[in-house]
Parts: structure tokens; C-alpha cells; sequence
């Protein structure tokens, strides 16, 4: 499960980080919604997405997160396809056409977990690269237009798969995380075996992922500040990262 993530780096350095083909247009504005730097993104809202245009190249483009599918009669239904399980993207009737040639990536400077202690609240973690650099969520992206003929929206739905043993301190999943050396073939518009569909789709290495306990402020959408990364102490019994890791940063 991926259900908030963090946007802080913005388009034009992620333009450069993901050697797309932009200029910036319409990235600024999108569906009347202005990007703005987000460390507590949540489903619905208007996020990036690396995306590869037959005519255009590799495009850092707007998607709206929660997939809504072709036959879905409204837009609602997104809400609940925010996510995709890997192991099932390829076969499930909602995200098999998309799969099979639109597959995207999602830029995050990081995300956000629940530990479930056995007793006590929630514990919201972030979880990021310990170099700083943002990840490449591995997504899946679809078209839909009203019946009444307004304009097509557009959306995504980031892929997950199991967590590492990293990870599984926190949680039993994590977003796919996608490689640098394989981003040109995973925005390739051939459909992938399920064999490598599967292989793209393994749980990241542990040396991507480290994590610190942060702010239950998170669980409140309407916090969106960069303060939501600082660390806080962990309640008793709960992992906690000390690795000397990079913090999350704007860029």
C-alpha cells in the first residue's frame, strides 16, 4: 500500500533527473490545480508522472492519482484504485490494458508507511533513499472521458509489490521501484512477458530504503508542510533508522 507520498523536488529538476524531453508547459497548471512543492501527498490530487509520447519522447507530464478505468461511469471510482498490485496488474480487468503499454513512473522523494504497534496509535513513518535522490515508482496510467463529452481525465495508479526485509520492519509493502537502467524499457509501449513484467516489479534492494518515525500530523491530508520530514522519537518498541542518512530535501 503507497496511500501518501512526498513531492518536493520540483518539475524542472525532475525534468533534468529523468532526461525528459520538456519545456515546462502545462506542468505549472493542470486541471485548475498549480504544483506546488507537497510533502504529504494524497490520492485525487493532480501529481507528476514520466511518461514516453510516441511523437514526443520521454515527457514529464500531469496525472491525476487514482486510476479511473475506461468503463468506470464516474470519476470516484479512482479512489480505489490509487494502487496496483503487481502480481495481479497484468490479469485484473481494471489495469491489464494499462499494463500492457502504459506503463509510467511516479518521481517521490519519499513515502509514508503506518507501523502498527501491538498496543497504541499508529505510528506514521517516512521512508526514503539514503542518498537523497527520488525514487521512480513503477505506475500504470489510463484514459477516461465522461459520457456527457467533457474533457478526458487522465490517471494513475502506482504499482506495489512485497516489502523488502528493510521494509518489513514497517510494513508487508512497498511501491515498485523502478531502476534507472531499466526506465527506458519499463516507458516502452510493447506489452512485457509476465515473466519480466514480474522481474521489473521485485522489491527494491534494502540500500534503497531507510526510514525515521515522523509527525502523526501526516494523517492529517491538510498538513502539507516540509516540517512533516523532520524526525521524531519513536514510541517505545518501534523500529528506528539511525543511519546517518541523507534528510529529504527540495530541489
Amino acid at each position: 500500500m503507497c496511500g501518501r507520498f512526498v513531492s518536493v523536488s520540483s518539475p524542472a529538476s525532475l525534468s533534468t533527473y529523468f532526461e525528459a524531453n520538456d519545456d515546462q508547459s502545462g506542468l505549472i497548471e493542470a486541471e485548475g490545480e498549480r504544483w506546488r512543492a507537497n510533502a504529504n501527498v494524497a490520492p485525487g490530487r493532480q501529481i507528476l508522472a514520466v511518461v514516453e509520447q510516441p511523437d514526443e519522447g520521454r515527457r514529464l507530464v500531469r496525472r491525476r492519482w487514482g486510476l479511473i478505468p475506461p468503463w468506470a461511469k464516474d470519476q470516484s471510482v479512482g479512489y480505489r484504485m490509487i494502487n496496483a498490485r503487481c502480481e495481479t496488474a497484468q490479469s485484473k480487468p481494471s489495469f491489464r490494458k494499462a499494463a500492457a503499454g502504459r506503463r509510467a513512473l511516479v518521481p517521490a522523494d519519499g513515502f509514508y508507511e503506518w507501523y502498527r504497534p501491538s498496543a497504541g496509535a499508529k505510528q506514521p513513518y517516512l521512508i526514503h533513499r539514503p542518498d537523497g535522490e527520488p525514487y521512480a515508482f513503477g505506475a500504470l496510467w489510463e484514459r477516461w472521458s465522461p459520457a456527457d463529452g467533457d474533457r478526458e481525465v487522465r490517471s494513475v495508479a502506482i504499482l506495489t509489490t512485497q516489502a523488502n526485509d528493510q521494509m518489513a520492519h514497517i510494513h508487508d509493502r512497498m511501491p515498485v521501484l523502478i531502476a534507472r537502467a531499466d526506465w527506458a524499457e519499463w516507458l516502452g509501449h510493447d506489452r512485457l512477458p509476465e515473466e519480466r513484467f514480474s522481474e521489473l516489479c521485485a522489491p527494491a534492494h534494502d540500500d534503497l530504503i531507510t526510514y525515521r518515525p515522523v509527525s502523526t500530523e501526516v494523517n492529517d491530508a491538510r498538513h502539507k508542510g516540509v516540517h512533516l520530514l523532520e524526525a521524531v522519537p519513536a514510541p517505545p518498541g518501534a523500529p528506528f533508522a539511525t543511519d546517518g542518512s541523507v534528510p529529504v530535501r527540495p530541489r
